[in-house]
């Protein structure tokens, strides 16, 4: 009963540190942002655009508050790379706040439902990683859409050079008329130009930032012809037909296996999602899976078994193009 208490008193104290965190700063704001519309009164439409931009600052706000408490943190080059090829605006303390109050919360949920233990383990573990993995996801749809951006920049390059717009021009417009995520970065490109920064170094800047097969060939290709010399608007024509071919075969291995990749989701979530059915619907059945020394040692041959097969199946329908 003590220990229960203790456990209650525990959660109870650091829930409200958390919730203080993130309140603490919103509040503040909000008191300046009302006393600022006492004597400085807007339309309505230009309130209701205000209150999105305040919304999304005091997020912001409360969120690098937080996070500071792992502002002393030395994070690997991975988080850092990771966030900067998905695009996030999230700073890498800032990214391990979320998925440390996400594992927190999930853990006491499963907690206050009364869940065996070892559900609570899993919900906390599920909800620490599914930020990595949306995160990666985000990245991975992020560097597809590059390619399927790169046929229509280099037409519209071409067209326009062949128009009498200098490489230059031609990357200014690409960078005002293409969406997200090449279009900043082009307009990035030719902001930093100006400024004297060397084109080779900027365009390997942004290969860094947006690591695609295509974009690295077309930038590799762009150099080369800088010096070099040619006809740079026949070479786009060129590099647009090769990335076009490289799509198409790409989408057509993405046909090809998917029953693959389906399958070995299929395989690895099955026995998973029964383990889990079983012991929560039946728990006596599967009590001595937990119980017995037996029953653990199959649980994890079982569990070595499922990650092996997963990681075959997965080296098999990958293929490089």
């Amino acid at each position: 009963m003590d220990n229960t208490l203790l456990t209650l008193l525990f959660i109870f104290l650091g829930s409200s540190l958390i919730i203080f965190l993130l309140l603490k700063n919103v509040f503040k704001k909000r008191w300046m942002e009302n006393r600022m519309k006492d004597f400085l009164p807007v339309r309505k439409e230009e309130e209701t655009e205000q209150n999105a931009a305040e919304k999304e600052r005091q997020l912001k706000g409360a969120l690098f508050s937080a996070s500071r408490l792992f502002r002393n943190i030395q994070f690997s080059q991975r988080t850092e790379k990771l966030l900067l090829e998905a695009g996030s605006a999230l700073k890498p303390e800032e990214y391990l706040f979320v998925r440390v109050s996400l594992f927190f919360l999930a853990g006491i949920g499963a907690f206050l439902f009364a869940f065996p233990w070892y559900v609570w383990v899993m919900a906390a573990v599920m909800a620490y990683v599914l930020p990595d993995i949306q995160m990666k996801r985000k990245r991975e749809k992020r560097l597809k859409m590059i390619s399927y951006q790169l046929v229509e920049i280099l037409g519209m390059m071409a067209n326009s050079m062949r128009a009498g717009f200098s490489f230059m021009q031609a990357m200014q417009l690409v960078g005002k008329e293409m969406p997200a995520p090449l279009g900043p970065e082009f307009e990035r490109v030719v902001r930093e130009s100006s400024l004297g920064v060397p084109l080779d170094d900027v365009f390997k800047e942004m290969v860094r930032r947006l690591p695609n097969k295509e974009l690295e060939v077309v930038v590799r290709a762009i150099l080369a012809q800088r010096k070099s010399g040619g006809n740079l608007a026949a070479l786009m024509e060129t590099m647009e037909d090769t990335v076009r071919g490289r799509i198409r075969i790409l989408e057509e291995l993405n046909t090809l296996t998917a029953q693959g990749r389906m399958s070995s989701w299929v395989i690895t979530l099955l026995p998973v999602g029964l383990g889990l059915y079983l012991a929560l619907v039946n728990k006596e059945y599967f009590d001595p899976m937990l119980n017995h020394p037996l029953g653990l040692l199959m649980l994890t041959v079982a569990g070595i078994s499922i990650i092996t097969g997963w990681f075959f199946i997965q080296r098999i329908i990958k293929i490089e193009v």
